[in-house]
């Protein structure tokens, strides 16, 4: 028996028209697909095109140093990092500009384009900034060129310190037409108590306070750096003066340099003025208590001291010197200032008068897939504050009642410095000032304010004032203290520092100043 057939199903046969209609929304539909994938997506996977800088003008920079780095923590490998003064408005925006770095070694030449960075509100008044140029080039680099145009300039490069006298260095802010050397003694031997050596620049100066200093550097306590009043040798045209025309006499570029020369060196560096003197609570140094203060975060950025203003006394007599008689007779001003910052060097590489800017709402990644990435702050302390030698009378320290140690400012309660302490200070002081080498310059050292309050009348026209009324606004007015009139005193001269300027070819749109073999001079006075 066969089995049965299956009963197969006809289906009937259809045709499939096209309808223009539905094509043509189809392809509207897949077209506006397409353009919104390119504008919204892809964009975000695609490398984003770099666009030209126009430049405005012919401008003039000034290299102030170019700083070389075999193995740097921050900056990598083969590092070179070079501290200008530039013209900002050469370009629209100054930080999208790039300059080209040529680097030589026995074998090779590398080019490569340097970034800039500054420290610098972009919306400033002040035309000149300073401008941090970073790059990483080749291995055992033995020139350094600046090429624009097939136009080229070679700068001279210096490698960083890789060791220090301590683990902690306090930037001090150039000094200029400076004759507080009283102001030096206090900050020299409180800093060296707590483990800090200072790093100075040095514009003008009292002859005699500079011999001072300078007894103390033979003993290792203290270095001394030249700070150059900036210099175009050769211009073709008119340009803007640098020195008038940068704020606060360039301190931020001075800072810079600072961290640079001890990034790889120290475990801190602080930026500060020489009166700023900084007592630390709590604890037996400075490292002590800035590695309490950070507690291993990452997300901390720098700790901010803020400062406070006291009125003290001093004395003209280099014998009658005393610490403890300054600090004891302090009484607080009603004012305060924003204060100074106190960081690890290997997350910074520039900074500002008082902080880095860098160094708030700013993101970094700490793994290299740009995961886990976190926002530092500055931390303000609020256990403690900078004593701040605002006003210093000149009084006989023999008449002079015993006072009291004034609370730390910080905090209104503890003291701000322990006796104990304090009579360290002032003992070891008192030792300093009997060695032959520096009681020999009691006689010479300067015992009136001159200079002092005419820089003080000064700064308080063109800055404090307008500051403190509320009045001061970036955009508007560039704070800078070189029109200062200093009138020269010729029974105490000064020494000022000095150079060989050199002036690079014409480039554009920018042409390059630096200089080498700095000296101090006694031919310039105490001119800034």
């Amino acid at each position: 028996m066969y089995p049965k057939p299956y009963n197969f199903i006809v289906l009937p046969r259809y045709r499939y028209k096209i309808h223009p209609i539905r094509v043509l929304k189809l392809f509207v539909f897949l077209a506006i697909l397409l353009i919104g994938l390119s504008i919204f997506v892809l964009p975000r996977f695609l490398p984003k095109p770099v666009s030209k800088i126009q430049p405005f003008q012919s401008t003039h920079t000034f290299i102030h140093s170019a700083y070389y780095y075999p193995i740097s923590k921050s900056l990598g490998r083969n590092a070179v990092a070079m501290v200008t003064t530039m013209n900002k408005r050469t370009v629209s925006k100054i930080t999208r500009h790039t300059i080209n770095l040529i680097g030589t070694n026995r074998t090779s030449r590398w080019l490569k384009k340097a970034t800039l960075t500054t420290e610098h509100a972009l919306d400033d008044r002040c035309d000149y900034s300073l401008i941090l140029a970073q790059t990483n080039l080749l291995e055992n680099m033995r020139t350094l060129e600046i090429e624009a145009d097939g136009i080229l300039m070679q700068i001279p490069m210096k490698r960083p310190k890789y060791s220090a006298p301590k683990p902690v260095v306090f930037c001090v802010s150039p000094q200029f037409a400076a004759e507080q050397w009283q102001t030096f003694l206090v900050q020299l031997h409180v800093s060296k108590r707590y483990g800090a050596h200072l790093q100075l620049y040095v514009v003008s100066m009292v002859e005699s306070y500079f011999n001072l200093l300078k007894e103390y550097e033979k003993l290792g306590l203290v270095s001394i750096e030249p700070w150059l009043t900036i210099k175009f040798p050769t211009t073709d045209g008119p340009y803007l003066e640098p020195n008038r025309n940068v704020e606060l006499r360039n301190q931020a570029a001075a800072h810079t340099d600072c961290i640079l020369m001890y990034k790889e060196a120290v475990s801190f560096i602080g930026v500060i003025d020489m009166d700023d003197i900084l007592i630390p609570t709590n604890a037996n140094s400075y490292y002590e208590e800035f590695e309490r203060e950070y507690a291993g975060s990452w997300e901390i950025s720098a700790l901010q001291y803020q400062k406070f203003d006291f009125r003290t006394i001093k004395s003209a007599k280099l014998e009658a010197q005393s610490i403890s008689e300054i600090v004891k007779n302090a009484r607080r001003l009603p004012t305060k200032d924003q204060g100074k910052c106190f960081f690890r060097p290997e997350r910074f590489n520039s900074s500002w008068s008082h902080y880095s800017r860098n160094s708030d709402n700013h993101a970094i990644y700490l793994t290299q897939d740009q995961e886990h990435r976190i926002h530092w702050r500055r931390k303000v302390g609020q256990a403690n504050g900078i004593f701040h030698m605002k006003k210093m009378t000149m009084v006989n320290l023999e008449h002079v009642p015993e006072g009291a140690i004034p609370v730390n400012p910080g905090d209104n309660i503890t003291e701000l410095i322990s006796e104990q302490h304090l009579k360290e200070i002032n003992e070891d002081m008192k030792r300093m000032l009997t060695r032959p080498e520096i009681a020999n310059l009691s006689s010479i050292l300067p015992n009136d304010d001159f200079y002092m309050n005419i820089v003080f009348q000064c700064y308080n026209e063109s800055f404090y004032h307008i500051r403190d009324t509320n009045f001061l606004y970036n955009d508007v007015t560039c704070v800078n203290a070189f029109n200062c009139e200093l009138p020269q005193r010729e029974n105490i001269p000064c020494i000022h520092s000095d150079a060989t300027y050199h002036s690079g070819p014409k480039m554009w749109p920018i042409t390059y100043h630096y200089a080498t073999n700095s000296f101090f001079s006694r031919d310039i006075g105490c001119y800034q």
